[in-house]
């Protein structure tokens, strides 16, 4: 065996081996997530996008049609009813276009079985919500038509008061004593008069950086595979030359 190999098989290198190796399986293993990612995305943005494009029902039908409530959501749906402004709620700590407020959900009473329904109402600027009298941020009274995307409630109990940190039905439907579905419905055509609350956008339906990050793992496993033996290669060298 040549010195130079000799050298490359020390303690200090063969840890040196074993690191760079594990590098290699980690980065190809993070760049095969990131390819899995992606393609979970793909498949989540064909569902709700042939979703959007079916024709709108009531929501009644909807929850009758379908053992699953996965299967309606993202489709767009329509009530009647009365809203509630006794039963209303805001989620807080969120954004809409670099802008800091709430949602405001609002209790809809169908006239469907006397069901009620979770409705957010879209976006009110923080600003907005400090500074506005409660009438002010009331819904609409009398019958109305609902249109609206159906969405998924999300389970957090956190909050205080009228303040919740998510849509989270199980607990909305015991703080207001009633009934809830078991969707949320995200309306879609709001007051065009005073703009608030304003309208929520739409699922995004990008693909994210998955595939951009997929390609920096793959990068960083390339440089390792052609780098580190180019190292060895200049080390055995070395050591021949000093012989």
């Amino acid at each position: 065996m040549s010195s130079g190999r000799h050298r490359l098989l020390r303690p200090s290198w063969i840890i040196s081996h074993i690191l760079v190796l594990a590098l290699v399986v980690s980065t190809f293993t993070l760049g095969m997530w990131q390819l899995s990612r992606l393609n979970e995305r793909q498949s989540y943005n064909s569902i709700v996008a042939s979703r959007f494009e079916q024709p709108t029902e009531r929501l009644s039908d909807l929850l009758q049609s379908f053992e699953e409530e996965s299967d309606i959501l993202y489709r767009v749906a329509e009530v009647s009813g009365e809203f509630d402004p006794s039963k209303q709620i805001y989620v807080v700590n969120r954004s809409q276009n670099g802008v800091a407020g709430v949602h405001v959900v609002t209790a809809l009473e169908t006239l469907e079985n006397s069901l009620f329904v979770a409705v957010n109402r879209g976006f009110i600027p923080r600003s907005v919500y400090l500074e506005a009298s409660p009438e002010n941020l009331s819904p609409p009274t009398g019958k109305v038509d609902v249109s609206g995307l159906v969405i998924a409630g999300k389970k957090d109990d956190r909050g205080y008061g009228d303040e919740m940190a998510e849509i989270d039905l199980e607990v909305l439907s015991d703080y207001w004593q009633i009934d809830l579905a078991s969707v949320v419905l995200q309306e879609k055509e709001l007051n065009a008069v005073t703009k608030i609350p304003m309208p929520l956008p739409l699922p995004d339906l990008t693909e994210g950086p998955h595939l951009s990050y997929a390609v920096q793992w793959f990068i960083f496993m390339t440089i390792a595979l052609i780098g580190y033996p180019l190292v060895l290669r200049k080390v055995s060298k070395q050591a021949v030359q000093k012989v």
